[in-house]
């Protein structure tokens, strides 16, 4: 598993996670899923979040692009980090339902099985966009 891979399932996992405890324990739990937004949208300027020190020390390779220009992770990162953190504020500060996060719900699902799978329909856009691919390391 490749540090991109390793960020998108704890991504996706804290997302459905901070999810469930704001519906159900307490709607304060909705920030958690912002900075989880937050963060993959910052990393896909930067190419650092808290948890790539963790997934390097655990020995998980970065890949490579070999030429110039957004890739399918930073796009991927750029997408999901603004829906999440668009459903999260929507609901937060303009009072919309909480069913609206049911979107936001979906990409953490995309984003933990993509990393399984290296497929998510914002992959495809990315890709459709033409946001260069990465190699393995």
């Amino acid at each position: 598993m490749t540090i991109n891979a390793a960020l998108r399932l704890m991504a996706g996992l804290v997302v459905l996670a901070s999810l469930a405890l704001g519906t159900y324990v307490n709607p304060n739990w909705y920030y958690l899923t912002g900075f989880v937004g937050l963060n993959l949208f910052q990393s896909a300027f930067t190419g650092w979040c808290p948890a790539i020190l963790i997934f390097q020390k655990m020995g998980l390779k970065a890949e490579r692009c070999s030429s110039e220009g957004v890739t399918v992770n930073q796009a991927v990162h750029i997408i999901a980090g603004s829906v999440i953190l668009l459903t999260v504020a929507a609901v937060l500060f303009l009072n919309l339902t909480p069913m609206f996060l049911i979107i936001t719900a979906i990409i953490g699902v995309s984003l933990s099985q993509s990393a399984f799978t290296g497929w998510c329909p914002a992959m495809m856009i990315a890709t459709m966009l033409g946001c260069k691919k990465t190699e393995g390391v």
